[in-house]
């Protein structure tokens, strides 16, 4: 089991180095919509789609057009086409090898 909390927290995944501060996420389906990461005043990570911040699961929902049928994490990818929720799940996937 990795030492990592369950729930999923954008802010873990700067700090170890799996996305970084003003990376640009995609859309799975429909790379024009698009945000960027940036760091809060309280030291948290959100995302910026068109000059509103929101959390990732208001970016994915905002793009579907509904709540995500599965974890709004499945829904953003880097521009290398690793999703946020496997990032998410790296390292969890390395203990099990």
């Amino acid at each position: 089991m990795s030492k990592k909390k369950n729930k999923f927290d954008l802010t873990y995944l700067v700090h170890h180095g799996y996305v970084k501060d003003g990376q640009t996420l995609f859309f799975v389906s429909e790379p024009k919509k698009f945000c960027k990461i940036s760091k809060q005043p309280n030291g948290e990570f959100k995302v910026i789609a068109e000059k509103e911040t929101m959390t990732v699961h208001a970016f994915a929902q905002r793009c579907l057009g509904q709540d995500p049928p599965d974890h709004a994490s499945k829904w953003l990818r880097t521009e290398t086409g690793k999703t946020l929720y496997d990032l998410w799940h790296a390292e969890d996937m390395l203990e099990a090898a």
